[in-house]
């Protein structure tokens, strides 16, 4: 297929006007993203593509797999009004990745984090995922999460039949993020005119093998989906199953704090930079998610149509590992280690290294249901939509400790640069069970630990709205409407200390005992740092046996909060379409938003009394919005947009617990504690996009951002009133009015940035190149906080933010024969991790992902439909890296691998 001599024109054209873009789109990657392989699920009807410009009427063919997953996507960016990216049924269903996260994370300006190997949330635009907002089907979405931010490693991508990223806001779209929002689409089977029926099975495996013993080191992906039409068209039903079996593998060395020897407590080093611990093992999770769907579509006739959309999510993981940690500072448990320094390794003499069993076991439950239904009379169209989204998280972590029965030698070398595991050798075999006993390590004769987190979260939503058209000026059509959201989110902590029944003195005052004869023991292999091996068990089978009793060790009860929002939106939307001087298209509205917050949570003094409490506050928000698309050429877009738009705080700084006591120094109040009146993050944004398309397979665009923040969320001290809450130590205060160290709303900063995108075929270059394409994106983000009247540092805005994120593909299809290689990259960032029930904040270096997919369809014969396709995930098995800065001077913290996946399979389309 080649290109009509005026697409030829106008792409020339174009590229002598605008050289930067051009380049850019030709060797960076794209917004629209080439899939991952294997057949969609859920594939739309093949796409067809003109030979010519996309506003002639060329011959057409049809096209299938990645470029009809590219075309759809690219249709949808350029017939939008707002700025959009978009990843279609075709993309993601064509080569699903193990959620929605890794198709979404090529999108210009987004970027995945990891946990644990998988993609799990995404930033946008540089800013931490709390900053977006996700919809199915246009209703709000829920979190198994402690925040906001949508976990995208819930839902399976061969379920999906679209999803929208929104960078520009829309006032009729409803609920909306500060970064963006991302709108997860299903499809409309009376889209379709015929039964379809697919199905797939792949092997997976990891690289690294099973990793600890019990654990395995492959598992499986199956799909199904059924797409069907009834009564003449009038009922259309879509069913899909998609089950994940997967192993996640981690090995890792992780560093305490670093500092001169004399700083950290490690005696024997002086004034030498070195770090006083180290922590290094290996975990296997095993995850199994089960995700339904279901559509039930009625249309009558061309005036109303009605559809029920039903999502289902079961998730478990199952988490094992093996753990050495050693103490290196004089305050480690069992005996004080004697360190000295020699040809870069450190000699612990009189060391007591402490092995750590590790048990996570988490399930995760989350359903979405929505009903939509419009009716079309005149110029008139009236919907309805009601949603409804659950979600409940149920996590057991579990800890259990071994130790040696008399110091020992270690020799450690620790990683000095950012691409290395450290070394250890010992002179007592970790792997004896004559030699090693379960001990009670971190004192209380605490020998092992559970917690348990209990999270729900539930979200109602309504919609009514009308739209009328018109013909009034520039303005063709006006919609208003009213929006009704009702979430509620709670979070329980709990915790048990286990002790060891029958303990023995031992190792410096500690207290131990034999490993029990009936406990199942094995060997964990620890080669990559340098150990022949190391004992494991499960902790449940041994805390829940003869060798431990339990005892009551509750978690601060402040950080268990409830908190309830009832937001009502109004708004009101005109469409725009003129063409005095340019064909121009676009809208401007308004949303009025009114919020009644609630929280309620646990007060808990110096002397541990408890008593509860809540707190609340109401107000309204005015977020106007406009965006405007001018068509410069037939081909030539040029896109603007201007809008208010905000992010709701985190629910757990929106908590009413509260820690506080009286200071025997100064007799003052002092404490801790969330703001249940703390409002959202506001900013105004302006945004500027430049597309041109050639014909309708591919397109380059550049575009720019500024986000000025006016309303921003920092903890600092304030002055705080604390009248009513009880005092029982014995010093009296010389005034209610104290200091509270909570989240506050405060002054932003400023982040704006460019993104340059862009798909392109082959035989835009010559006719040997067809079926060849690249596509990809580059974003380049720069941000300014800023500090407010008493001289915070707004540093939260920081989280999340990446300088560069950029990725890139090259595919090729034809014939059935597909293959695509692809990479993403992100730069260095500060972010959150979730982390035993507590939130961690980490510098994380710049990562860079490879993948690649191959794959054959059969085009003829009896099993027409049939494709073969292998997949390979971090394929360079990149190493997940943090780092800490102490006095201007920066080292190594963590160095985690988690290997290749690979996935091989068949899928059948009939």
């Amino acid at each position: 297929m080649s290109l009509s001599r005026f697409a030829r024109r106008n792409w020339l054209v174009t590229t002598m006007l605008c050289p930067a873009t051009a380049v850019a789109g030709l060797v960076l990657p794209s917004s629209a993203l080439a899939a991952q392989a294997s057949p969609p699920s859920f594939a739309a009807e093949p796409a067809t593509q003109d030979t010519g410009d996309a506003g002639s009427k060329g011959d057409e063919i049809v096209v299938t797999g990645i470029r009809a997953g590219l075309i759809r996507a690219i249709d949808a960016k350029r017939s939008s009004n707002e700025i959009v990216e978009v990843v279609s049924a075709e993309d993601i269903g064509k080569l699903p990745g193990i959620s929605i996260a890794e198709s979404l994370a090529r999108l210009p300006g987004v970027a995945a984090q990891r946990v644990d190997g998988r993609a799990q949330v995404l930033s946008i635009r540089g800013m931490a995922p709390k900053f977006g907002m996700t919809l199915f089907n246009g209703q709000e979405m829920v979190s198994t999460g402690d925040d906001r931010s949508f976990e995208y490693d819930q839902f399976p991508g061969e379920l999906v039949s679209s999803a929208t990223l929104y960078k520009t806001p829309d006032a009729s779209l409803g609920a909306m993020g500060l970064s963006g929002t991302i709108d997860i689409h299903t499809l409309q089977p009376l889209d379709f005119h015929e039964r379809k029926i697919n199905a797939s099975a792949r092997f997976n495996g990891n690289a690294m093998g099973s990793v600890l013993p019990g654990t395995s080191g492959h598992g499986s992906r199956v799909s199904i989906s059924y797409v069907d039409q009834f009564a003449d068209d009038r009922i259309g039903v879509a069913v899909g199953y998609a089950r994940l079996d997967s192993p996640n593998k981690k090995k890792y060395f992780n560093l305490w704090d670093y500092g001169t020897g004399t700083q950290l407590g490690v005696d024997g080093l002086g004034d030498s930079y070195t770090f006083n611990g180290f922590e290094t093992g290996v975990a296997s999770t095993q995850t199994v998610r089960d995700g339904v769907l279901g559509v039930l579509q009625f249309k009558p006739d061309d005036h109303f149509s009605s559809k029920i959309d039903l999502f289902h999510s079961r998730f478990k993981q199952r988490m094992q590992g093996d753990e050495l940690i050693g103490v290196l500072a004089n305050w480690a448990s069992g005996s004080i280690p004697v360190v000295s320094m020699g040809n870069g390794t450190i000699r612990v003499d009189n060391a007591s290294p402490i092995l750590t069993m590790r048990q996570n076991d988490r399930n995760d439950e989350l359903n979405a249901l929505s009903w939509t239904n419009s009716y079309a009379t005149g110029a008139w169209t009236f919907s309805a939509n009601l949603g409804l989204s659950k979600a409940k998280r149920r996590e057991w972590v579990g800890e259990a400790y071994l130790m040696s029965r008399a110091p020992m030698t270690l020799n450690v070398v620790l990683p000095t640069t950012y691409d290395r595991f450290g070394q250890v050798s010992s002179s007592v075999d970790l792997n004896s069970t004559s030699a090693m006993s379960l001990a009670s390590v971190w004192g209380d004769n605490l020998g092992g630990l559970v917690a348990l987190a209990n999270v729900t979260d539930k979200v109602e939503t309504g919609r009514v709205a009308a739209r009328r058209d018109m013909d009034f000026g520039p303005f063709r059509a006006i919609e208003l409407g009213v929006l009704y959201s009702h979430r509620t989110k709670s979070l329980v902590y709990d915790q048990t200390s286990y002790s060891l029944t029958d303990p023995t003195p031992c190792l410096n005052g500690l207290t131990c005992r034999p490993i029990p004869a009936s406990l199942k023991t094995a060997s964990v292999d620890m080669g990559f740092i340098g150990l022949p091996g190391a004992l494991f068990f499960r902790p449940d089978a041994a805390l829940y046996g003869d060798a431990y009793d339990p005892a009551p060790n509750p978690k601060d009860p402040s950080w268990n909060w409830g908190v309830g929002e009832k937001v009502t939106t109004g708004f009101i939307k005109l469409d725009i379409d003129d063409s005095h001087l340019l064909p121009i298209r676009g809208n401007i509205g308004v949303q009025v938003i009114h919020t009644r917050q609630s929280a309620s949570g646990l007060y808990v003094d110096a002397e541990g009394a408890i008593s509860p409490v809540a707190g609340g506050t109401s107000y309204t928000d005015i977020l106007p919005s406009l965006n405007l698309n001018a068509e410069i050429t037939p081909s030539t877009r040029l896109r603007f947009g201007a809008a208010r738009a905000q992010a709701r705080p985190e629910m757990a700084d929106m908590r009413a617990g509260i820690t506080a006591a009286v200071s025997q120094a100064d007799r003052r109040w002092y404490g801790d504690g969330g703001n249940p009146k703390l409002k959202p993050w506001q900013s105004w944004d302006f945004d500027l996009s430049l597309e041109h398309y050639i014909g309708r397979s591919s397109y380059v665009a550049a575009a720019a951002f500024y986000k000025d923040i006016t309303r921003g969320i920092v903890t600092k001290d304030v002055l705080y009133d604390f009248s009513g809450y009880t005092n029982s130590s014995n010093v009296t205060p010389i005034s209610q009015t104290g200091t509270l160290t909570t989240p506050t709303n405060t002054a932003g900063g400023i982040l704006k940035g460019l993104e340059f995108s862009g798909t392109l075929e082959g035989n835009l270059l010559t006719d040997l190149l067809d079926g060849f394409g690249i596509t990809g994106s580059y974003s380049k983000t720069w941000l300014s906080p800023k500090t407010d009247k008493d001289g915070y540092f707004l540093n939260t805005l920081l989280e999340g933010f990446s300088g560069d994120v950029w990725s890139g593909a090259v595919y090729y299809e034809k014939d059935g024969y597909q293959l695509r290689v692809g990479q993403r990259y992100r730069s260095g960032y500060s972010a959150r991790r979730h982390n035993a029930f507590r939130f961690v904040t980490e510098n994380i270096r710049s990562e860079r992902i490879v993948d690649a997919q191959a794959g054959y369809t059969l085009q003829s014969g009896p099993m027409k439909g049939l494709a073969i396709m292998a997949q390979a995930n971090n394929i360079n098995n990149e190493p997940y890296v943090t780092s800490q800065t102490v006095e201007g001077r920066t080292a190594p913290q963590q160095y985690h691998k988690f290997g290749t996946e690979y996935l091989l399979g068949l899928s059948y389309a009939f």
